[in-house]
């Protein structure tokens, strides 16, 4: 939440297009680069060169924009809407995973990583066999009866959304 952090003081933010960062801020606060040494130092520049001219919104602006988006309700409902994508995704079994993590990443890597794959479903085997699921607590749907409790998105959030 580092880069969250930074908008919320008001700050441009560089970052590289990796683990759904994309997502955590409008375009226009900012500035996503490729994974290297080269390209972070462009998108630096840029927003150096962007601050210098002083074409950036406000650091005060900026805060009220992050502030608006980083509702403790924003942030449940965004993480709702993640999991319930999730939970209709198809679980692949054991073995057309292996064989996915080898096709995907090589037959070195992709071995390794079937290997480390394998030790955590054996992991996950002891850990069902020490506490079997018919005595873990079920979650409580917190929606209340019928889902009534679900409140409809603020109209203030959409036009960040």
């Amino acid at each position: 939440m580092a880069i969250v952090e930074g908008a919320s003081c008001g700050l441009q933010v560089v970052s590289t297009r990796v683990g759904g960062i994309p997502e955590v801020l409008p375009e226009d606060l900012i500035t996503l680069c490729e994974p290297t040494v080269r390209s972070l130092c462009a998108g630096l520049e840029a927003v150096i060169a962007l601050q210098r001219s002083g074409n950036v919104p406000s650091p005060a602006s900026i805060h009220v924009r992050v502030r608006n988006l980083y509702t403790w309700r924003n942030v449940a409902e965004r993480t709702e809407k993640v999991y319930d994508r999730v939970v209709g995704e198809e679980v692949l079994p054991l073995d057309r995973r292996l064989r996915r993590l080898r096709a995907h990443c090589g037959p070195v890597a992709g071995s390794i990583f079937a290997f480390v794959a394998v030790l955590d479903f054996l992991f996950l085997l002891l850990l069902q066999w020490l506490m079997p699921d018919g005595v873990m607590d079920l979650a409580v749907d917190a929606t209340g009866p019928q889902r009534q409790w679900r409140q409809e998105k603020s109209h203030k959030n959409e036009a960040y959304s």
